[in-house]
C-alpha cells in the first residue's frame, strides 16, 4: 500500500471516530424569556455518540464578568439537559457564549454557542416553577393560567413565561406574599378539577427564586369541556436543502379542554415561494400562500407533517419564516393559538462568499436593515476541525444594532469595538470534506444590522469575510456593496442618453410618459415601497387615481440604463 493512500486512510478512520465522539451537538434552550425581570435561566442540552464521555466540560461567559463551568459524564447515544441560572445586575444585551469540550477526547472543543439575554429591567425580578400534572395518568400539562393572590388582596392571573412549555411564571415583587392556586374559569372552562392545596408563596432567595414551594399541582378530568380550548404544542420546519428543493413542516395541535372534542381548523402560512406538498394530508387546501387543513372531532393532541417544494436556486442561510394558527366554534381562550416558526435554506450553491439581502442601491429616505450571510465549504481533503470567520464592519453601519440570526453549527462571536471586526469561531466543528459529503462540508451563518442614519448620498457600504479553516491561508469573499443612492439610483438624466417626459407633473392621478420605447415602469413611495409595476408604451396613459396625493418617485428602466423622475399627485 502507497504511503499516501495509507495516511488517508488513517485521516479518514480518525474523522469517523471523531463523529462517533462526544460531544455531537449542542442545543441551548430559554427557560426564562429574556427581558423579563434580571434572572436569566436556561438549558445546555447535550448530545453524545457512540462513545461514553469522561467528563464533559460545560463552560458559560456571561458576558458581565462571571462565568460557570460543570463537568458531566454522560452515557453513549444519549441526550442530557443541564440547567444554568444567572442574574444581571444592569439593563443590556448580553450575549453569552457557551462551550463544550470533551473529557473523551483530551479536552478537544467540541461544540459552542452564543445565545442572547435582553434585561431591560432589574425589578420585579421574584419568580418560580409549578408543573401542572393530571392524575391519575401524570400526564404533564403546558400553558396553565395561575391566579396569584398579593397580601394586599389584589389578584393577577399569569401564564407561564417560557419558549418550550416549561411552566416558569415571573415578575413577582420579592417584598411581598402570594397565595397560589389554578385559575378557577380555566379549570371549569376545560372541564378540570384542582385536587391539591393552594400554597403560599412568603419568601425568595437572592435569585428571586420562590422558597418552599411544592414540586407541582394536580388535577383532574371530570370531563365536562363544554368548549374547545386549542392550543400549538410544537411547530417546526426542518431540512430545506436547496439542492434537492425540498423540506418538511410538523405542527402539533393539542384540545386540552377535557372530554371536548371540536371540528378545529389549523391554517399554516408558507413563504411566497415554498409549495406544500399535501398529497398524503387529508381536508387540506392550498391558496394564497396558506395551507387550510380541517381537523375533524379533535380530541388530545394530534400532529400534521407535509413536505415542500421550493426553489434550488434559494441562497444559502436564507430564513424562511412561518406561522401557524388554530380555532374551533366556540373556542373563548386564544392564548396559544398563534406561533411562528422558521427554517433556515442549506444549499451547496456558490460556497464560500458572503450575501446580503438588500440590492446593490438602497433607498437614501430609509434607515435600512441590512442582512449578511457568509457561507462556506471545506474543498480540501481533510476534516477542518475549527473554522473562523473574519468580518469587519462598514463604517457606514452601526455597529450598535449588530443582531445575530442564526447558523449551521454552534458558533460564539466576538465584536471589537476598537478595529470593527466581528470574529466567528466554529470551534470543533469537524467540518467534512467535500469529497466525502457535500452537504456535510458546508456551513453558513447570518446577521443583520442598522446603517447609520444620515449618511451621504451615493455612500457606499461595503464588506469582505475572511474565511480560516485551521491554520490555512484564508479564504477572501466576494465584497457586497450597498450604494446609499435614491433609490439605487445614480443615473444623471443630462447625460442625454435617454430621457423621459412626465406630462401633466403635477397631476390629478393621469398621465403619460413621453417615450422612445416600451419600457419597464415602476412607481415607489417615499418611503420606497414599490407601489406599481408595468410595462408601458409611447404615450400611454397611467392611471393613478386611487392613490393618495403626495410625492412618488417613477423609475424607468431600460436595457442599459436607468432613470428616475419625482410625480407629484394633487
Amino acid at each position: 500500500m502507497k504511503l499516501t493512500t495509507l495516511l488517508n486512510l488513517i485521516l479518514l478512520l480518525l474523522f469517523v471516530n471523531s463523529a462517533k465522539a462526544q460531544v455531537n451537538s449542542l442545543n441551548l434552550l430559554y427557560n426564562s424569556v429574556p427581558g423579563i425581570g434580571c434572572h436569566s435561566n436556561m438549558s445546555a442540552c447535550l448530545t453524545t455518540g457512540a462513545l461514553p464521555e469522561s467528563g464533559a466540560r460545560i463552560i458559560i461567559d456571561w458576558t458581565d464578568g462571571y462565568s460557570d463551568t460543570l463537568i458531566v459524564f454522560s452515557a453513549p447515544n444519549s441526550q442530557n439537559c443541564y440547567i444554568f441560572e444567572h442574574d444581571y445586575s444592569q439593563v443590556g444585551v448580553y450575549n453569552a457564549i457557551v462551550e463544550v469540550t470533551s473529557g473523551t477526547l483530551g479536552g478537544q472543543i467540541m461544540a459552542s454557542q452564543t445565545i442572547e439575554w435582553v434585561i431591560t429591567n432589574t425589578s420585579n425580578c421574584g419568580f418560580f416553577n409549578i408543573i401542572s400534572l393530571l392524575n391519575p395518568s401524570a400526564t404533564f400539562l403546558s400553558n396553565v393560567p395561575i391566579d396569584i393572590v398579593d397580601n394586599f388582596n389584589a389578584a393577577t392571573t399569569i401564564y407561564p413565561k417560557n419558549s418550550f412549555g416549561n411552566n416558569y411564571y415571573t415578575e413577582l415583587d420579592v417584598n411581598s406574599s402570594y397565595t397560589v392556586s389554578i385559575n378557577n374559569n380555566w379549570l371549569q372552562n376545560n372541564g378540570y378539577t384542582q385536587t391539591s392545596p393552594n400554597f403560599i408563596i412568603d419568601s425568595f432567595d437572592a435569585t428571586g427564586r420562590a422558597e418552599n414551594l411544592p414540586m407541582n399541582m394536580t388535577l383532574e378530568c371530570n370531563g365536562d369541556g363544554a368548549i374547545p380550548n386549542l392550543e400549538i404544542n410544537t411547530a417546526s420546519a426542518f431540512q430545506f436543502l436547496a439542492p434537492i428543493q425540498n423540506g418538511n413542516i410538523s405542527v402539533q395541535i393539542c384540545n386540552i379542554s377535557c372530554g371536548n372534542t371540536a371540528n378545529s381548523e389549523v391554517k399554516i402560512a408558507v413563504p411566497s415561494g415554498v409549495i406544500p406538498i399535501l398529497t398524503n394530508t387529508p381536508n387540506s387546501l392550498f391558496s394564497n400562500d396558506t395551507v387550510t387543513i380541517l381537523v375533524p372531532y379533535l380530541d388530545g393532541i394530534t400532529t400534521i407533517y407535509f413536505p415542500c417544494f421550493f426553489s434550488g436556486s434559494t441562497p444559502a442561510g436564507t430564513i424562511l419564516n412561518f406561522s401557524v394558527s388554530v380555532s374551533a366554534i366556540g373556542e373563548q381562550d386564544f392564548n396559544f393559538n398563534n406561533l411562528p416558526f422558521y427554517a433556515t435554506v442549506l444549499n451547496s450553491y456558490d460556497p464560500n462568499d458572503k450575501n446580503c439581502n438588500l440590492p446593490r442601491f438602497i433607498n437614501p429616505n430609509l434607515n435600512e436593515n441590512l442582512q449578511y450571510t457568509v457561507r462556506f465549504q471545506n474543498d480540501g481533503n481533510y476534516p477542518a476541525l475549527n473554522v473562523l470567520v473574519r468580518d469587519t464592519i462598514s463604517s457606514n453601519l452601526d455597529l450598535s444594532t449588530f443582531r445575530f440570526i442564526g447558523s449551521s453549527h454552534p458558533v460564539s462571536y466576538n465584536i471589537n469595538p476598537l478595529t470593527r471586526e466581528v470574529t466567528f469561531k466554529f470551534s470543533g466543528i469537524n467540518l467534512a470534506p467535500s469529497s466525502l459529503s457535500i452537504e456535510n462540508s458546508q456551513g453558513y451563518f447570518t446577521y443583520n444590522i442598522d446603517e447609520l442614519p444620515d449618511l451621504n448620498l451615493n455612500s457606499e457600504i461595503k464588506n469582505t469575510a475572511y474565511i480560516y479553516f485551521d491554520f490555512n491561508p484564508p479564504i477572501v469573499t466576494n465584497t457586497t456593496i450597498n450604494t446609499n443612492g435614491f433609490l439605487g439610483l445614480d443615473i444623471n438624466d443630462s447625460d442625454n442618453k435617454f430621457n423621459f417626459i412626465i406630462f401633466p407633473n403635477p397631476t390629478n392621478g393621469k398621465f403619460t410618459l413621453d417615450l422612445a420605447e416600451m419600457v419597464s415602469v415602476k412607481i415607489y413611495s417615499l418611503i420606497g415601497a414599490l407601489v406599481y409595476h408595468q410595462e408601458v408604451q409611447k404615450d400611454e396613459l397611467i392611471d393613478l387615481t386611487n392613490f393618495k396625493k403626495g410625492i412618488y418617485n417613477i423609475q424607468v428602466e431600460t436595457a442599459e440604463y436607468i432613470y428616475v423622475k419625482k410625480l407629484i399627485l394633487e
